[in-house]
């Protein structure tokens, strides 16, 4: 019995650090076994701390590294997203680019185009009012060189007998449609202006007294006068008519010729057809275009109008001035 009672005291002191201080047991072999069951407990509980201390340490840098590892996640994860943002507005943004580029080639492409932009058959029409411009607009120095070439032009000095030869070798070739047909010679339309004006005017000579030869001076130059307006009116007729093949690279048709040619492309003639029916495809710019070419032409048909009245105007006053002026 004596055994277990020292089992329990030795126990109690375990357990209690003042149970031990107070022991009273005075057996060698309890208490050497006593110290070494306390130096193996010591060990191993300092073994146990050492041991916990250590997976404490291992615990905490392994947390580190985890929220390092997520920090460095979410920092990839964010970058990742930054840049396929950043991307995909770059994406948008040039494709943007690329449909405004296409869209304003495209409308570049409608208005100015040579088949929209320009007008309805933008060269052939060109060709055609530039001809008829040049045409028009040589009407006044082809007149002017056809009039002074006239042996009834004022300031002329021809004989009368060489004038009245140049008129009886062409007794068919007086008749005023010539002046109208465009396939007549510009010499044929010269026989039949200087036949309708008739001979020249004699002109005094040097035997002639002072005062005879003053007055029939100052009858040549009344009559060149009076004559001068129809003349530059038949002449006017007559450059209508006439080519201006005869300057240096052209080859341009009669004023008439093109004025025919204008008719029949904007006047209900034969391409008027063709020229409505582009009109419908034009854009914009192309209708603003042909709308010009029209005004244009317009204007220049009004200048043609205003310098034939002009001539007319002359004509008549030249009548009247005849009329109220009696003979000299």
């Amino acid at each position: 019995m004596k055994t277990p009672i020292l089992l329990a005291a030795a126990l109690a002191a375990l357990a209690s650090p003042v149970a031990a201080q107070s022991c009273f047991v005075v057996d060698p072999l309890w208490i050497a076994g006593h110290t070494r069951a306390t130096g193996v407990l010591e060990t191993r509980v300092a073994t146990m701390g050492t041991n916990v201390a250590t997976q404490r340490s291992l615990t905490l840098e392994m947390l580190l590294s985890a929220m390092k590892v997520q920090t460095a996640q979410v920092s990839t994860n964010g970058e990742r997203e930054v840049n396929l943002v950043s991307n995909t507005q770059q994406a948008v943004a040039a494709t943007l680019s690329q449909v405004a580029q296409r869209q304003a080639l495209v409308d570049a492409r409608e208005q100015y185009s040579i088949d929209t932009g320009q007008g309805v058959n933008a060269c052939g029409s060109i060709d055609l009012m530039n001809s008829t411009s040049r045409a028009t607009g040589n009407v006044a120095m082809t007149g002017r060189e056809t009039y002074r070439d006239l042996d009834v032009s004022p300031g002329k000095n021809v004989p009368i007998p060489e004038a009245t030869r140049a008129r009886l070798a062409a007794p068919t070739k007086a008749d005023a449609a010539i002046l109208f047909d465009p396939s007549a010679s510009d010499d044929d339309r010269k026989i039949v202006i200087q036949d309708m004006a008739g001979l020249p005017m004699p002109k005094p000579t040097d035997t002639m007294p002072g005062a005879e030869a003053d007055l029939m001076m100052l009858r040549a130059r009344r009559v060149e006068a009076l004559r001068s307006p129809a003349l530059v009116s038949l002449s006017a007729v007559r450059a209508m008519s006439s080519t201006d093949d005869h300057q240096i690279g052209t080859s341009a048709a009669s004023p008439l010729a093109q004025l025919e040619a204008l008719i029949a492309q904007y006047g209900g003639g034969p391409h008027y057809e063709a020229w409505s029916a582009g009109l419908a495809g034009q854009s914009e710019h192309g209708l603003l275009i042909e709308l010009t070419r029209m005004r244009s032409m317009s204007l220049a048909l009004r200048q043609q109008l205003i310098e034939q009245q002009a001539r007319t105007a002359a004509v008549l006053g030249t009548m009247l001035a005849t009329q109220a002026g009696g003979n000299l």
